[in-house]
């Protein structure tokens, strides 16, 4: 009898845990308060508790990336993608961690599949402008450690004179998380002799449907650039191919201050193979009095690693604590020669009523590492 009873328990099934049964909320809350660590051990538990879950493999995965632990991570959310092939969540997590651990490639082929599939996915667009701007050299969006040099060569026509002026930027960028950036520029500025030199600090901070920035810069003994400024803004999705965008800023110029708003709109394929952004300027000079101007800029990208630029604006601008109307136009071409490295190319004219006619080439390289 007690042989019976034994076999009886031991061909009985044990039950395994489900996904409603297994307590996701402690590794929720976790996370949320950026403690990974906690996050992961919780949730390795949960997975070992109840193997193949896409939910808890989604979780886990994405706390990998935000760990930092990027390899893990893809693992991780290419299991949960094998088991839930249709779940798009898994599919822009998976995209996401191929971007911040800098395979570009990857996520972007991703991209291309959710794009196919769900045309209308509302993260989408932020998706595509992520990579686009990681593959483009954009020290805010670079997944790993950056640095870019331009070089730009002007001939001006000041009054019935012509003269050369040249500027450099050194940039510098770091991604301090998954979702943050910290980027550091040093300008030097030759215009016939005249020589200023500004520095500037950035810190971007990506979000699930946008990004926002912060950003201050001084000149010491400045001749034309401002003596110190702080800068504000960013862009978030409000449809699928719609973003708003803003920027505030404020600059000391020593003999004036000038504060400037720029609400505009940005209208971009879900793929952001193009797009084009307006801009409308204002600008409260050195007097206080009210300007306007407009921006408008356009891009089209005709081939995966070819990026083509285009622009014209007018708008109130200030020198050396003096505010005039600028007349501008562009046009540029950025190629990524691979994942890592990037070369841009631009041609710039600039008529500054009263003051000078500008003709700008600038070339500049970006390498990841």
């Amino acid at each position: 009898m007690s042989l019976l009873l034994l076999a009886g328990i031991a061909l009985t099934p044990v039950p395994i845990a489900s996904a409603q049964d297994i307590d996701l909320a402690p590794a929720i809350a976790a996370r949320e308060a950026g403690d990974f660590d906690r996050a992961i051990e919780l949730l390795e538990a949960a997975d070992r508790a109840r193997p193949d879950d896409p939910e808890i493999l989604r979780l886990l995965g994405t706390s990998y990336a935000f760990a930092r632990r990027y390899d893990p991570a893809i693992a991780t959310l290419t299991r949960a993608r094998a088991l839930a092939p249709r779940d798009q969540d898994i599919a822009l997590a998976l995209a996401r961690a191929y971007l911040w651990s800098g395979r570009i490639a990857p996520a972007a082929g991703l991209a291309a599949t959710i794009a196919r599939d769900d045309p209308g996915n509302a993260e989408l667009p932020v998706l595509a402008q992520a990579i686009n701007r990681a593959r483009n050299a954009d020290p805010g969006f670079s997944p790993r450690p950056l640095i870019a040099l331009s070089q730009s060569l002007a001939r001006v026509r000041v009054g019935g004179t012509r003269r050369e002026w040249a500027d450099t930027i050194v940039t510098l960028a770091v991604p301090l998380s998954p979702r943050m950036t910290l980027s550091t520029d040093l300008e030097r500025e030759n215009r016939a002799g005249i020589v200023d030199v500004r520095g500037s600090v950035r810190l971007d901070r990506r979000f699930a449907n946008g990004f926002a920035y912060v950003s201050v810069s001084t000149t010491p003994d400045a001749d034309f650039r401002e003596r110190w400024g702080v800068r504000a803004g960013g862009e978030f999705a409000v449809a699928p191919i719609l973003m708003l965008t803003g920027d505030l800023r404020y600059t000391d110029f020593g003999r004036g201050k000038t504060v400037s708003a720029e609400p505009g709109v940005r209208l971009n394929s879900p793929s952001d193979r193009w797009s084009v952004a307006l801009r409308s300027i204002n600008l409260w000079d050195e007097r206080g009095d009210h300007r306007a101007g407009w921006a408008l800029r356009g891009e089209v990208q005709p081939r995966q690693r070819l990026r083509l630029i285009a622009g014209g604006a007018t708008y109130p601008d200030t020198e050396a604590g003096i505010t005039r109307r600028l007349r501008s136009g562009f046009v540029g071409a950025i190629l990524s020669v691979s994942d890592d490295v990037v070369v841009r190319a631009t041609y710039e004219h600039e008529d500054r009523r009263d003051s000078y006619v500008r003709d700008t080439g600038v070339i500049g390289v970006s390498v990841r590492f």
